[in-house]
């Protein structure tokens, strides 16, 4: 900005070379250069009208480092006001309208066709699903599984549920108290690698073979996705399924019996208020839901519904998750260890139905189908990939009953959210991960859900723009981005080396900023600025250290080879921060996605002389790498008024200027027009005070 007290020879040039100064150019600086002769004091009210346009301009208006065609024209529309003394205030390179980027064709209200023909009962779909997903389809057409939705803003309670036991006394009276893993013993190393988690009760709903006429608990909007859980079909010891219930105090009501258990369990454990009258065993319920299908007539609430209903409200199951982990085809997911349910070892009512056998959703839209993948990745990054390798995928409603999003249609998913879908972000944490405001928790969140484009083959199916596109929007782990970039830069490097081997020349290759500009307009159409951030630091750290280490002479072909494939951006270390995987629950990891800004060379440079080091280099210093290719940001500056996302475009454009000389040319200039006014200063205490 303008210092204040550079006064120019006329009103009319003052205005001009305000606007220009405004706008980043160089023709200020290199005006008030020549026009030594011409300093002098402004008028008052002239000064109030300068101050007025300084401070009027903000970052949404900053013309800097726009091409010098884009700053006049940016100066030719700057916009006109008129201050409280009746002086017309121009603020150069203001833009009053934003210009958002098209639209694209999809938003997350549509609805992702394919998934509503993904029907079971078909040949061609039941052949292509996976062991899981058979096994959970058999359990909901048979009755032998139960759901449980869950609110947008309870998830992590829940999914912590199954690592920390919760002490409720009330609970331990009705033989319903959290059970954790057995504690170290000659008896606990054997039951703790059968019940690895926690177990404890939850209100559930069974519903009618294929999920079909029951609605589940919550709206579709409150309680997006939800659980499903497998129950056994044998018990140990030869007991009856209705003995086993009773014994383990496994209670049931019909559809649109409020049972509401929270308030209606006594100190002792005993249930009040008629709702111990009013249970159903796990066979009553079948029975039940088998007429809600079939029959014409058929009882709700205690009550005779002449004719039947459209939809049934849904029943209630207070029944014992987890404990044990995902079982597949009575085999542990993670350790491949056998169970039986017959022999006790397995899923049973007393101690635990395990992991969820499934997540599920109510609406083909994207917006659902988001919030599905990022509920899978939560549950990844909380309960282990191990556990949830496979995770079967639906959709559950009462007009279709189930439907399964099965692998391939999950890639094009993907394919379809990269090219046509415009992004977005969790509505529920998107207020509190701006730059300006951020909570640990939902930034904690934020890391969980993030997407791993290594996983299932997606780098097979998506092409690396439509990945980088995935991450920019949509959020994708730190890892995978890295892995990404570094994979694209090996490219442009062989691309290069062959080109030079042929034409003699070693041309430029700029795939690599190619992607990464389309990551940063996902980015942008989402409003995410910590994605966007992200996304530039990897792609700094990739192509600065990466062509680095490809054109450092001193390292020998397979030091280089394995610095680009391992992705080591600092010196004597081994790998990229620690990733949301590998962070913990109760603090948030320095990840590119969220970490503090590194320490200025300012703030170094005090610290080395503290230490007493001046004058030796230890072995941490290092000649810094180049900057990286510049990106091409200029579209992307005028389609956003974010705060957080012109930060990171802005520190883009420096690192482009120091790229191709724009920041050396700016700095010097800028030291002259200091050094101008520090002249004048002395020579005049008029001026020093008019400043």
């Amino acid at each position: 900005k303008k210092l204040h007290g550079l006064a120019e020879a006329s009103d009319e040039e003052g205005a001009e070379s305000d606007a220009s100064t405004a706008s980043g150019g160089s023709r200020g600086s290199r005006g008030s250069r020549g026009s030594k002769g011409s300093l002098g004091s402004r008028s008052r009210r002239h000064r109030r009208s300068h101050s007025h346009a300084s401070q009027s301009s903000g970052p949404a208006g900053s013309a800097v480092g726009l091409p010098l065609d884009s700053q006049h024209d940016a100066i030719d529309s700057s916009h006109h006001s008129i201050d409280s003394y009746g002086t017309e205030v121009i603020i150069g390179g203001f833009t009053p309208k934003i210009d958002p980027l098209p639209k694209l064709d999809l938003t997350q209200n549509d609805e992702f066709v394919p998934l509503l023909e993904s029907d079971p009962d078909k040949e061609e779909v039941w052949a292509e699903m996976s062991e899981a997903e058979r096994e959970v389809v058999d359990a909901l057409r048979d009755g032998f599984a139960v759901v449980k939705t869950i609110s947008n803003s309870e998830w992590t309670s829940f999914l912590n549920r199954f690592l920390t036991p919760v002490v409720n006394r009330r609970l331990a009276q009705s033989k319903h108290e959290d059970r954790p893993p057995p504690e170290d013993g000659d008896e606990g190393n054997v039951e703790e690698n059968l019940r690895p988690f926690n177990s404890f009760v939850s209100s559930t709903s069974l519903l009618p073979p294929n999920g079909k006429k029951m609605r589940c608990y919550g709206s579709t909007k409150q309680y997006v996705t939800g659980v499903v859980f497998e129950l056994p079909r044998s018990h140990p010891g030869g007991e009856s399924e209705d003995e086993v219930v009773k014994r383990t105090r496994t209670w049931g009501w019909m559809a649109g019996f409020s049972a509401k258990t929270e308030f209606n369990i006594d100190m002792r454990g005993n249930l009040i208020n008629g709702r111990e009258e009013a249970l159903v065993s796990l066979a009553g319920l079948r029975k039940l839901n088998h007429s809600y299908l079939h029959d014409q007539d058929y009882e709700i609430g205690g009550r005779i519904v002449k004719g039947g209903l459209n939809t049934v409200p849904y029943n209630e199951v207070y029944m014992r998750i987890g404990g044990h982990g995902r079982i597949v085809g009575e085999k542990d997911c993670a350790s491949g260890r056998e169970y039986s349910n017959g022999e006790g070892t397995g899923r049973s009512l007393e101690n635990g139905i395990g992991l969820p056998a499934a997540l599920f959703i109510r609406t083909a839209c994207y917006g659902s189908l988001i919030s599905l993948l990022r509920t899978r990745a939560r549950c990844n990054a909380l309960l282990g990939k191990d556990h949830m390798k496979g995770l079967p995928l639906l959709m559950i409603t009462p007009e279709l009953g189930v439907r399964v999003l099965t692998d391939s249609m999950q890639k094009a998913l993907l394919q379809t959210m990269a090219r046509n879908l415009n992004p977005f972000q969790n509505a529920t944490i998107a207020h509190k991960t701006t730059v300006d405001t951020s909570s640990e928790s939902h930034m904690q969140q934020k890391l969980e859900e993030l997407l791993d484009l290594d996983a299932d083959d997606v780098r097979n199916v998506l092409t690396a723009e439509e990945c980088a596109r995935l991450a920019g929007g949509f959020g994708a782990t730190d890892d995978s981005v890295a892995h990404l970039l570094m994979d694209v830069l090996r490219e442009d490097l062989r691309h290069e080396e062959e080109e030079e081997a042929v034409e003699g020349e070693k041309g430029e290759y700029h795939h690599l900023q190619d992607i990464v500009n389309d990551g940063l307009e996902a980015a942008v159409r989402s409003g995410d600025y910590n994605t966007s951030r992200q996304l530039l630091i990897l792609y700094t750290l990739v192509a600065s250290k990466g062509r680095k280490e490809s054109t450092d002479p001193s390292a020998d072909e397979e030091n280089k080879t394995h610095a680009l494939s391992n992705g080591n951006f600092e010196d004597g270390s081994d790998s990229n921060e620690p990733t949301a995987e590998e962070s913990s629950t109760d603090n948030v990891s320095p990840t590119p996605l969220n970490s503090p800004s590194d320490p200025s060379f300012m703030q170094n440079a005090v610290a080395q002389k503290a230490d007493g080091s001046e004058g030796t280099l230890s072995k941490d210093h290092f000649i810094p790498a180049p900057p990286p290719p510049p990106l091409d940001t200029d579209r992307l500056r005028s389609a956003t008024n974010s705060d957080g996302l012109l930060a990171v475009l802005g520190a883009a454009q420096v690192l482009k200027s120091m790229q191709d000389g724009g920041a050396e040319k700016r700095v010097e200039e800028t030291v002259l027009a200091i050094e101008e006014w520090v002249e004048k200063g002395e020579q005049s205490v008029a001026f020093r005070l008019a400043s």
